[in-house]
């Protein structure tokens, strides 16, 4: 859904067409030269996002702030990969950066009937309060059923989605932990 995405110029448009987004390759040596290919146009494409401040706030705090990621191990997105081992430019070229990467540029990856249907049950996220939550988080279980969505990555897709709408953390925490129950 195009609503999600961020503009580009049209140099970092030229940058992103020479990066595969791709996270998996049918063969191991496709996937090598993936990696050696995109770490030129990514280190370039992310130095002009940041000189114009093109990724928006909360997309930066999902990256950069642990309040944002829960799960056993506590820290940041960026944390995780300091933690084992990658620092500075690495981070950004490790083929596991580039779901973060899509992120920054597209929003979430969840079918657009799901984001639009999502949308309408929200309504104004303005207007949201903590009664509305258990609905919504209801809500986010039935899209996840009824389109069939990938129940491991669902629910880390409607948080981002909540994020991007304007919903609060904790409002989003709680649509992703309600996800997180589909069986």
């Amino acid at each position: 859904m195009e609503k999600y995405h961020i503009k580009l110029t049209k140099e970092e448009a030229e940058l992103l067409s020479k990066i595969d987004l791709r996270s998996h390759h049918p063969h191991h040596d496709d996937g090598r030269a993936a990696y050696l290919n995109n770490q030129e146009p990514i280190l370039a494409l992310l130095k002009l996002l940041s000189a114009r401040k093109a990724v928006p706030e909360v997309r930066l705090s999902y990256w950069n702030d642990p309040n944002y990621r829960t799960g056993r191990v506590k820290g940041s997105r960026k944390g995780l990969f300091e933690r084992n081992g990658c620092t500075g430019s690495d981070i950004y070229t490790h083929p596991h950066f580039l779901e973060h990467l899509r992120y920054f540029l597209f929003g979430t990856e969840l079918p657009e009937p799901v984001v639009k249907e999502f949308e309408a049950k929200v309504g104004n996220p303005e207007w949201v309060s903590s009664s509305d939550i258990v609905p919504i988080g209801k809500a986010a279980r039935e899209l996840t059923r009824r389109y069939r969505l990938d129940i491991a990555d669902a629910p880390e897709e409607f948080f981002k989605l909540c994020l991007d709408m304007g919903l609060g953390l904790s409002t989003a925490e709680s649509v992703m932990r309600s996800v997180k129950q589909v069986r």
